[in-house]
């Protein structure tokens, strides 16, 4: 049952989660749903590294316990044509086990493949946020360059000349 218990787990915790995202939405305003909602995008891609791993482990197991143990193994039973086989012929459709059996190998490679495409999605959005963050940075020190610069040619046209006896027109403001 530990398989159950630990999907049950990662899927509550799942769902903790995302419900301190909206509480963050109601009670902090957007920009710390923003925090939580990164902290909870980390969160989901090391569940879906987790899962990925632990599905190709599954499918490397389920193919190698199925090709090296001769039709003696839990999954491969009822694929190897003997006694059994005739004996309960009319009571369990063996070819029909058989095929099932390999459904599962397919759906187990469907479903790395669904979640190599999710961590590559992820990947994308993460470098899509931190080259938008260095855009920004970078976008923030050229305004605040333009602004230092304007402000100095402002000054230097607006200053006196550096020349003894020269007082300035005050100012009737």
């Amino acid at each position: 049952l530990w398989p159950q218990y630990l999907m049950l787990a990662l899927a509550s915790f799942s769902v903790v989660a995302a419900v301190a995202v909206f509480w963050g939405y109601c009670k902090g305003g957007h920009r710390r749903a923003e925090k939580l909602g990164v902290y909870y995008s980390v969160l989901s891609v090391c569940f879906f590294s987790f899962t990925l791993i632990l599905w190709v482990v599954a499918a490397a197991l389920f193919q190698n316990s199925k090709t090296s143990n001769n039709g003696q193994d839990l999954w491969s039973w009822s694929c190897t044509k003997n006694l059994r086989a005739e004996y309960f012929a009319d009571s369990v459709d063996y070819q029909l086990v058989c095929r099932m059996q390999d459904w599962v190998l397919i759906c187990s490679i469907i479903e790395i493949v669904v979640e190599v495409f999710v961590i590559l999605i992820y990947a994308v959005v993460f470098y899509r946020f931190y080259t938008k963050n260095r855009l920004r940075k970078t976008m923030n020190l050229r305004d605040k360059a333009r602004n230092d610069l304007y402000l100095a040619q402002l000054r230097a046209t607006q200053s006196a000349p550096n020349t003894p006896g020269f007082i300035p027109p005050k100012s009737p403001y």
